[in-house]
């Protein structure tokens, strides 16, 4: 049985549902596919974008692929590049609709369509991003994976400043993290015995103490614990040689530490088809690793790939998780 995916539209005013119409025309997707929207909103987008596909009595047809809508009662104007608290509000109801119908489990997963931050918070949004919302709704800790088809980079800290990470990062932060990782890769990848590197909070790893302590303190003991626990783990690795020299290859996951050390060098790595997976919840998640873009939305050429490899990648989840509880 084809998996049931559920598609929120992101904010109308980026780039998001011309990578999506893009994707769904370049590639035939082994997947019921909805997207929430109301027809009025995906009409306008249609004709302000210049979409490809027929939208006929709430479905859009895009090459081999039909795209259920799933109204929202939250119209919006299309504005490319702009911030429009109506865009701001329509991509909220759309996330609030996919999210409940994949808690519900009227669908298998969910893929995220970007947003933009700022304007949701400017119509009452409490979150730091999409993916602690997903999991406000989802039950369960959520994990940050970001991840080609060969490279996955879990997040130890996500959304918090700089100055912050340090104070958060605790033995039994990593461990939980190097846990949830590894179910990760088993169940939702299928792979056997998955190797996970660590890498260092400061340069050189510390140096021992000679730059700081907290590899001494925290990482290091966190990785001998996960050990112990039997994973196949270690570190810590400094950051700059680890991905500069190709040691990464050698892995089948990573935890970096915080937000710009791990996904710097993968978004360089992915070369824009990168994908975002939220893993530790009750659902499946996975999102493009892109931003709403608003510098090209109006009439700039858009890349695909992401959005395609956001939605196979719910695919697969959906298809190991089936194999795996049977």
């Amino acid at each position: 049985m084809n998996a049931r995916l559920s598609v929120s539209c992101g904010d109308v005013n980026g780039i998001g549902l011309r990578c999506f119409a893009d994707a769904c025309s370049q590639h035939p997707f082994s997947a019921v596919l909805e997207l929430a929207i109301d027809d009025t909103t995906l009409a306008r987008a249609l004709s302000v974008y210049q979409l490809p596909g027929v939208l006929r009595r709430g479905v859009w047809r895009l090459a081999e692929n039909s795209v259920v809508l799933i109204p929202i009662n939250t119209p919006s104007d299309v504005f490319p590049g702009t911030l429009q608290d109506d865009a701001a509000l329509c991509a909220l109801s759309s996330l609030n609709t996919s999210i409940a119908r994949t808690v519900d489990g009227n669908v298998d997963a969910l893929v995220t369509l970007p947003i933009n931050k700022y304007g949701l918070t400017r119509v009452g949004w409490t979150f730091p991003g999409q993916t602690e919302m997903v999991a406000a709704a989802a039950g369960g800790e959520p994990l940050m994976i970001l991840c080609t088809r060969d490279v996955r980079v879990a997040l130890a800290t996500v959304h918090v400043p700089l100055s912050d990470v340090t104070s958060r990062l605790t033995i039994e932060l990593i461990v939980a993290r190097i846990a949830a990782l590894h179910h990760h890769l088993v169940v939702d990848l299928g792979l056997i015995d998955p190797q996970i590197a660590i890498l260092s909070i400061d340069p050189h790893a510390g140096e021992h103490g000679v730059i700081g302590t907290t590899d001494d303190s925290v990482v290091r003991p966190a990785i001998e614990l996960a050990r112990a626990s039997e994973y196949q783990v270690d570190g810590p690795h400094a950051a700059d040689g680890f991905f500069a020299f190709g040691a990464y290859k050698r892995y089948d996951g990573i935890v970096a530490m915080y937000h710009d050390q791990g996904l710097i060098p993968l978004k360089l790595l992915a070369q824009g088809a990168g994908v975002n997976c939220t893993a530790g919840l009750n659902i499946i998640r996975t999102s493009p690793d892109h931003g709403t873009a608003y510098d090209v939305a109006a009439g700039g050429d858009v890349d695909a790939q992401s959005t395609i490899e956001a939605i196979e990648l719910s695919i697969r989840i959906v298809r190991n998780r089936r194999t795996f509880m049977h």
